[in-house]
């Protein structure tokens, strides 16, 4: 999810049973997590990557 007026850097919050992650969008870095294990946050990882464009895209226009 990306929250409309968030504050910087440019993040993307990923919500799942009992997890919350926020990924940096232009590293992908894992900002912060709990609940999700390595492998998922690896793999949240590979799925945001795959979608960096759209995911800057949808940033940009949320911030206006």
């Amino acid at each position: 999810m990306v929250y409309p007026k968030d504050h910087a850097p440019a993040h993307v919050h990923v919500v799942g049973p009992g997890a919350e992650a926020k990924f940096d969008i232009k590293t992908l870095e894992c900002i912060e997590s709990h609940g999700f294990s390595q492998k998922t946050l690896k793999q949240i990882k590979g799925y945001l990557e795959e979608r960096k464009a759209n995911l800057m895209e949808a940033w940009n226009e949320y911030q206006e």
